[in-house]
């Protein structure tokens, strides 16, 4: 009779880690990368596309823009909206202000 509990939570710990294992691969690439700002507001951004592409989360829904040519840095625009990247530094231009302040990377 002892056996037969033992089997039966070897076999409920083997579940429970194949879910676990299952959680992780499908959220595997759904990380990204969290900027605060001096506006109190938190920027989410993933890559997309080989870093061609970059999806921006300021809270209101996901904006998709593509990279453009940079001196320096990473910059992202669809001509109205800029999010330029550099270092640990995200800068954020719309209509030509910067609405969002200083953004810094969260370590």
């Amino acid at each position: 009779m002892p056996m037969y509990r033992l089997k039966r939570r070897q076999g409920f710990g083997g579940s429970v880690y194949i879910l676990l294992l299952a959680a992780l691969f499908m959220t595997a690439g759904c990380g990204g990368t969290s900027y605060f700002c001096d506006n109190g507001k938190i920027i989410q951004t993933r890559e997309q596309v080989g870093g061609q592409k970059v999806v921006i989360d300021v809270g209101d829904g996901d904006i998709i823009l593509p990279r453009v040519q940079a001196a320096e840095g990473s910059k992202y625009s669809d001509g109205t909206r800029t999010f330029w990247f550099k270092g640990d530094e995200l800068i954020i231009e719309s209509a030509g202000k910067t609405p969002y302040g200083r953004c810094t990377l969260s370590r």
